[in-house]
C-alpha cells in the first residue's frame, strides 16, 4: 500500500500501529486516536485501516456481539472511541453490513443504532450536516424496523423496539435543537411517539425518558416553567439509579440534566441518553 511522506502534526514518532506507517494514507487522512491510549505514541490509526481491521475481524465473529464490538472499541485498550473517530468508524460500519448483510434486516438495523448512538453523544458538537445526517439514519431505521414488523407476525423483540423509541427520540431533539415554539409542538409528538412504544412493551426506562423529554418540549412553548421538568427528570434519575446503579452513565447523565434545570434554560439540555 503506498503512503504520502506527510507525518501527522500530533506527533512525529508515532506510526499506525496497524500498517506501522507514519504517513497519511491514500485518502490522504493522517493518523488518529481517539480512545484511552496514553504516551507519544501509543494507539495512532488511519481510518482506513481500522475500517479494514474492523470488517475484518466482524466477517469472523461468531454472532451478533462480536460482529459490532471492533466498530465500538479499541483493540488495545478496549474502551470506546470517542468524538470524530467514533463517528466515523460507525459511519464506515452501516456500508459494510449492507455490503456483508444484504438480506439481514436486523444486522442493518444494530448498525444505524451503533451510528444514532454515537451522533446522540455529540450533538451538541455536530455540524448543520451532520444533524441532518442524525435525522436521516433515524429515518432509515424506522424505515428498517417497519419491514422487520411486516416480515413476521410475532411482536417486534423488545431491543428493536427500544431502538424505535430512540429513533423518535432523535427526530424530537432535532426539532427541539430548533429552538422555536412550532419546534418544540414538533418535538413533543416524536417524543409521545416514542412513549407509546416504550408503553407498549412496559420499558419503564424508556417512559420515564420519554416524559421526561416530553416535559422539556412543554416547557418550551408554554413559557419555560421548569417544575413539571424537574419533577420528570428526578422520576429519571431515581429510576436509573435503582436498576443501573448511581455510578451507571446513564444515571449520572440523568443527574448533569438534572443540574442543568436550575442553571441553564431547557432548550440547552441533552434530551436522548
Amino acid at each position: 500500500m503506498t503512503r504520502t511522506n506527510r507525518v501527522d502534526a500530533l506527533s512525529d514518532v508515532a506510526v499506525c500501529y496497524l500498517c506501522l506507517d507514519g504517513g497519511a494514507d491514500e485518502t490522504s487522512q493522517s493518523l488518529r486516536r481517539d480512545c484511552a491510549f496514553r504516551g507519544t505514541d501509543a494507539g495512532y490509526v488511519h481510518l482506513e485501516c481500522l475500517a479494514g481491521f474492523a470488517a475484518s475481524k466482524s466477517k469472523q465473529a461468531r454472532d451478533m456481539i462480536e460482529c459490532i464490538k471492533p466498530w465500538r472499541l479499541c483493540p488495545g485498550c478496549h474502551q470506546e472511541y470517542q468524538n470524530e473517530l467514533a463517528v466515523d468508524i460507525a459511519a464506515e460500519f452501516v456500508p459494510f453490513v449492507r455490503r456483508q448483510y444484504p438480506d439481514d434486516t436486523r444486522m442493518q438495523v444494530e448498525a444505524l443504532n451503533v451510528k444514532l448512538r454515537v451522533l446522540n453523544s455529540m450533538f451538541e458538537r455536530l455540524q448543520p450536516r451532520q444533524k441532518r445526517e442524525f435525522g436521516v439514519t433515524a429515518n432509515v431505521m424506522l424505515s428498517l424496523i417497519d419491514r422487520m414488523k411486516g416480515d413476521t407476525l410475532s411482536p417486534l423483540p423488545r431491543r428493536y423496539s427500544q431502538f424505535e423509541a430512540r429513533a423518535y427520540d432523535v427526530h424530537g431533539e432535532i426539532a427541539l435543537d430548533e429552538g422555536t415554539e412550532e419546534s418544540a409542538r414538533r418535538a413533543e409528538v416524536h417524543f409521545r411517539t416514542s412513549l407509546k412504544v416504550c408503553e407498549a412493551t412496559g420499558d419503564t426506562d424508556g417512559i420515564a425518558a420519554a416524559k421526561s423529554n416530553i416535559a422539556m418540549a412543554k416547557s418550551i412553548y408554554e413559557g419555560g416553567n421548569n417544575e413539571e421538568v424537574l419533577k420528570a427528570n428526578k422520576e429519571l434519575y431515581e429510576l436509573r439509579v435503582a436498576k443501573h446503579g448511581e455510578g451507571s452513565k446513564l444515571a449520572i447523565n440523568s443527574g448533569k440534566n438534572t443540574l442543568l434545570i436550575y442553571r441553564k434554560p431547557i432548550a440547552g439540555m441533552k434530551h436522548w441518553n
